[in-house]
């Protein structure tokens, strides 16, 4: 048994391959224990506008029940939103015979969620492994992705995780782009580009980078004046087919592209068709008023630690070695990774604070900026271990002794922490966020625990007609769908003086209410995010 494993532990690959395994069999053994995020069924009917402006170009005869309730795409409020990935999923629905209130359309949703970032996760591998040249490293950065408890609940449903997956392909490719400058590595870079942007236009920022580092790489080349074009080529092939891609996977981009971008960009810079009240530091704000250090604050609080450990210290190396150099500002393929990296992660930032971005729900919508996050905090930890061996020259087995026990603590300690509270990982806060953080920063915005919540009520109230009332309603009706038919007709939705029972996940309040007889909670590290109050 012990030479099998050794075999295996001297094969880097089957390390690999053992990894990926693994992560897959959890993740398809659990993608049904998350209920309806407040988003998912207006995604999906945003899904069902493009669907119907598709069919009606290439299958005019086809019209599904669910297309009679949808308006025209130049008619709908939300037009203006990339489907990229909601426009498959609805589709598959269709032809499978699901509709928005079957709990199978959410299961494949959540099973295809978690699929593509699977695939992100090893694209993050190939990204960390390349750059420091180390299987090791590459599957410790994977890690590092995968036991972030909020970006792995997330995986399962959320928007934003898929934004963040396209972004670690479309990174993969730009770093293949640098290297290679090929019509190929142009064109396979301009694809993921396409399909990111065609899920956020926040995406729109990495054509930029890809023009500033490749006009930073002709000047650097230091030749004459006539070998600019050929330089450029790439960057031009590169634009050409990002702007082809991105309007062939882009329906609303079909009639009218340019103006219909513009319109796209000016209503999502500052994600201002609503606007929320937010609780940050215990006091409730605009999401159109958020201050500028709201992302880094919510990125401190809900990171673990030793992640930002190693992201502060690979930030200062990777700074101190911009500085060294100078105007070169990278002097090899590295160290152009490195301020790639940095840039990802800073741009975006930047941006937020000059377009005055409306934000809220904690930091999801910048979730995509923590790929970058976390390639800055690979190159932390890769200065940490160099600097062991080299100040412990001859030990540096217990160098790598003592590094890998502060890791598998680490990973101990927060793996536990996801075991215990799924699947409610996604209300993970670290210590910095203090003993009480439900009072200041707002805990299941998305409402996931309202699934529990009705399987309670109907699992333990035998009544024919139960009458529900709730803080929110979305979240409620959203996961009632996992119940079986005969108990979703018990239900009713009442106000709250004639209901029977008062659901809260007390989003927009985070106070007690005074109400008594409480017969059902659920609580994340001692942080309530759902009570059930029968009323009679």
């Amino acid at each position: 048994m012990h030479k099998k494993l050794s075999v295996i532990f001297k094969k880097p690959h089957m390390c690999v391959i053992i990894f990926f395994l693994v992560y897959l069999a959890i993740g398809v053994s659990i993608y049904k224990d998350y209920g309806v995020s407040w988003d998912e069924p207006t995604h999906r009917e945003i899904a069902g506008v493009s669907a119907k402006y598709l069919s009606s170009i290439f299958l005019p005869g086809f019209h599904p029940p669910e297309f009679a309730s949808l308006p025209p795409l130049a008619e709908s409020s939300a037009k203006q939103y990339g489907v990229v990935f909601d426009l498959p999923m609805y589709v598959a629905d269709v032809f499978m015979g699901f509709n928005g209130k079957m709990p199978e359309a959410y299961y494949m949703r959540h099973l295809c969620n978690f699929l593509l970032f699977y695939i992100s996760v090893f694209f993050f591998f190939l990204i960390v492994k390349n750059r420091f040249k180390s299987n090791g490293i590459g599957l410790i950065a994977c890690l590092f992705l995968i036991l972030s408890p909020r970006i792995f609940a997330d995986s399962f449903y959320g928007k934003d995780v898929v934004f963040l997956s396209l972004l670690i392909i479309s990174i993969y490719f730009f770093v293949n782009y640098l290297k290679r400058k090929t019509v190929i590595s142009a064109i396979l870079f301009a694809l993921a580009t396409a399909l990111m942007v065609d899920q956020r236009i926040t995406g729109i920022f990495i054509p930029f980078l890809a023009v500033l580092i490749t006009g930073i790489d002709a000047i650097k080349q230091d030749r004459p004046f006539h070998y600019l074009p050929k330089a450029l080529l790439p960057l031009f092939i590169y634009l050409i087919s990002f702007t082809l891609f991105m309007v062939l996977f882009w329906p609303y981009l079909w009639e009218k592209p340019f103006i219909h971008f513009i319109d796209a960009f000016t209503v999502m810079k500052r994600y201002s068709v609503f606007s929320y009240d937010v609780l940050y530091f215990g006091e409730f704000i605009k999401s159109t008023a958020v201050p500028w250090h709201y992302i880094p604050v919510w990125i401190m609080i809900t990171t673990p630690l030793i992640y930002i450990f190693f992201f502060l210290l690979g930030l200062f190396d990777i700074f101190k070695g911009i500085i060294k150099k100078g105007v070169a500002i990278y002097a090899n393929e590295d160290e152009q990774q490195d301020f790639l990296f940095l840039l990802l992660f800073t741009t975006p930032l930047v941006a937020v604070i000059v377009f005055n971005s409306a934000l809220y729900d904690g930091w999801r919508h910048m979730y995509f900026i923590y790929a970058p996050f976390l390639l800055i905090a690979m190159a932390g930890f890769a200065k940490v271990l160099h600097l062991m061996k080299v100040e412990r020259a001859g030990r540096e087995r217990y160098a790598t002794l003592f590094i890998a026990s502060v890791i598998l603590f680490c990973i101990s300690s927060t793996s536990y922490q996801m075991i215990k509270n799924h699947p409610f990982q996604n209300v993970y806060f670290n210590v910095l966020a203090g003993s009480n953080a439900g009072k200041y920063f707002e805990l299941d915005y998305w409402g996931l625990s309202f699934r529990r919540g009705v399987e309670y009520i109907a699992n333990n109230d035998k009544r024919k007609i139960i009458k529900l009332s709730a803080n929110v309603l979305p979240p409620l009706l959203n996961n009632a769908i996992f119940l079986d038919q005969q108990d979703i007709n018990r239900l009713r939705i009442a106000h709250i003086h004639d209901a029977d029972y008062f659901i809260t996940n007390y989003r927009w309040h985070p106070e007690p209410y005074p109400l008594d007889n409480e017969v059902y909670s659920i609580s994340v590290d001692n942080l309530k995010i759902l009570s059930i109050f029968k009323l009679r």
